[in-house]
């Protein structure tokens, strides 16, 4: 099994490996001893050889660590396979078997750090994000620079990242520009350009240029971090598999003692009932569940697609009802003014000053529309305070001492774009009225949706009707609602059937319908830190287009579980027959 591997530095971890080595000392007297037995060296009593020594001590090495796992699982009330080998080679010592006891503890204890290999193997694309952060970074002070561990790299510092290194915490440019590769938590292989203003994540990486970025997360708050944890959480994770085998496992050890109880008094033969028990150890149904989703996960990681468990895929697998918000979603995200009315007595100015005064803590597509427009106009920055979200509508806020308001209002004009209206009161300021283009992609992702099996695809938006129909229309969707608060996107979900239910949003106003699908999906590029937070899955790159892709592989996740799991318990139950009626001896049983 080890000459799967064909990365070097998993070879180079299992070959110096202790646990490599102790199995290797003691799997190498079984055959030293058996060549000096020739000798007749030595002899106890007429009864111990050369060879029964070096066999014990050969079990002593590789046994002894399996009996004493067995009984700390017997005192935790913790029942697994190791009970069953530490029986059978117990069993085989009691009765002279010391060379059955020496090789099945020895291919036991092969096999299980095999599985752990192939485990790691697994895990590998995953821990490459743990292994990519510096140690250490440059930080500015008084004047000068220092080198920091980056653990102790406090938000507000600012930290200098020359061409070829690591960005070492998330943060925002303060000067400088640079090419920035993005692969590792994207999965997109191009470089985006990056310049001031613009927000860099730990672990990714400056391929030219020279950046001062001003911190704004600590270390253990960064995208990464938490990209780290919900992965590593993915491997505990209760899939249905394990829920299986938590089951299975309940009563195995005692059913498979009973069955090599029943052969002894039926066959008179010690040997077939140790081969039961070593037979009856269902280490590849234990593994079936958790190599598979680690393997998944790790796959969807190399994507730039985040899962926090396995059981988020097999959801996903089983998902009918697919329900996804528009703007940052089926839209690219990046809306631009089409239009700016204002009323009697304002300007177009006057419309986009006390707008952007108002938007310019929010990071909502319309807000970034609304603040370049601004600079657009030259407009005068004012300032404002007491800045309030209105659910599922907009914002609003003192601007001046007047309250303004900016949000999507009650009614639709007779256009299709997307209308913001300011308001001061009950006084109309002004109208903005703006246009996102859906992205190219999301018309063969929705024809692909329905390829896989997909009985319901809906929009659900808090914008007017007429914007949300003219999205719907021209990427192939039929059934929308607008004007949706956002404990009423949630209602519908629930409504309509959450258990085979998937919502894909950008994971900032879309909390509660993200929690209430079966499955929550965000798009991680704007708002990243949300989207980790509320989601079960999060596409790192906004690639809405790998959502048929993440579907096919958690189907395939849960097809090879099944089949593992068939096969695993189908060897068993056939190795258990062939053990109880002596075909098979306690080697070869360790061998199957």
């Amino acid at each position: 099994m080890i000459g799967r591997f064909s990365s070097t530095s998993v070879y180079r971890e299992i070959f110096l490996s202790k646990d490599l080595f102790r199995i290797g000392i003691g799997g190498i007297l079984i055959p030293i001893g058996f060549y000096l037995s020739y000798l007749n060296l030595f002899n106890i009593s007429g009864r111990l050889s050369l060879f029964d020594l070096f066999l014990i001590a050969s079990v002593l090495i590789n046994g002894v660590p399996i009996i004493f796992e067995a009984l700390k699982g017997i005192a935790k009330k913790q029942f697994n396979v190791d009970e069953l080998v530490s029986i059978a080679i117990a069993a085989c010592m009691i009765t002279g078997n010391y060379f059955e006891a020496a090789l099945v503890s020895l291919i036991m204890v092969l096999g299980a750090f095999a599985e752990e290999a192939v485990s790691e193997k697994a895990r590998e694309a995953i821990e490459s994000l743990i292994r990519v952060n510096p140690e250490k970074a440059l930080v500015e002070s008084q004047g000068g620079t220092i080198s920091k561990n980056v653990e102790d790299i406090e938000k507000g510092e600012t930290v200098i990242i020359k061409a070829g290194g690591i960005i070492p915490a998330d943060g925002v440019i303060k000067s400088g520009s640079g090419s920035i590769d993005e692969s590792l938590l994207t999965g997109e292989p191009i470089p985006v350009f990056r310049k001031e203003g613009d927000t860099l994540s730990a672990g990714t990486l400056n391929l030219d240029g020279y950046i001062r970025l001003e911190v704004t997360k600590e270390s253990k708050d960064s995208t990464l971090a938490k990209i780290i944890e919900l992965v590593n959480n993915a491997e505990n994770s209760h899939i249905e598999s394990t829920r299986l085998v938590d089951l299975y496992a309940g009563f195995f050890t005692p059913f498979i003692i009973s069955i090599a109880v029943i052969t002894y008094i039926f066959t008179r033969d010690i040997n077939n009932a140790i081969t039961v028990l070593v037979v009856g150890c269902p280490c590849s149904f234990i593994l079936a569940g958790p190599v598979s989703t680690i393997a998944a996960v790790a796959r969807a990681a190399k994507s730039g697609i985040m899962v926090k468990g396995g059981i988020y895929l097999e959801n996903l697998a089983k998902a009918k009802s697919f329900y996804f918000d528009k703007t940052g979603t089926i839209t690219k995200g990046r809306p631009v003014i089409t239009f700016i009315k204002p009323e009697d007595g304002y300007c177009e100015k006057d419309v986009i000053e006390l707008a952007a005064a108002v938007e310019k803590g929010s990071t909502h597509p319309i807000a970034e529309a609304v603040i370049e427009k601004g600079r657009e106009l030259k407009i005068s920055e004012l300032s404002s305070s007491e800045i309030t979200i209105i659910p599922g509508s907009g914002l609003k806020g003192f601007v001046n001492g007047r309250e303004i308001e900016v949000s999507s209002g009650d009614f639709d004009l007779s256009n299709d774009d997307t209308c913001v209206f300011v308001k001061s009161g009950s006084e109309n300021i002004g109208t903005i009225g703006l246009f996102d283009e859906e992205r190219s992609e999301v018309s063969q992702m929705i024809k692909d949706l329905y390829l896989l099996g997909a009985e319901n695809v809906f929009i659900l938006s808090g914008d007017c009707r007429s914007a949300v129909k003219r999205i719907a229309e021209k990427v192939g969707i039929a059934d929308y609602y607008c004007r949706c608060m956002p404990d009423e996107k949630m209602n519908i979900i629930k409504e309509n059937g959450a258990d085979d239910s998937v919502f894909i949003g950008d994971g900032i106003n879309d909390a509660p319908a993200l929690k209430a699908a079966s499955v929550g999906i965000s798009m991680g590029i704007r708002g990243s830190e949300t989207a980790l937070e509320t989601s079960d899955i999060v596409l790192m790159n906004d690639k809405i287009s790998l959502l048929p892709f993440l579907i096919r592989l958690s189907r395939k996740m849960k097809n090879i579980i099944k089949f593992n799991l068939g096969i695993s318990l189908l060897i068993n139950f056939i190795a258990i027959i062939l053990g109880a009626a002596g075909i098979l001896t306690p080697v070869s049983g360790a061998v199957v």
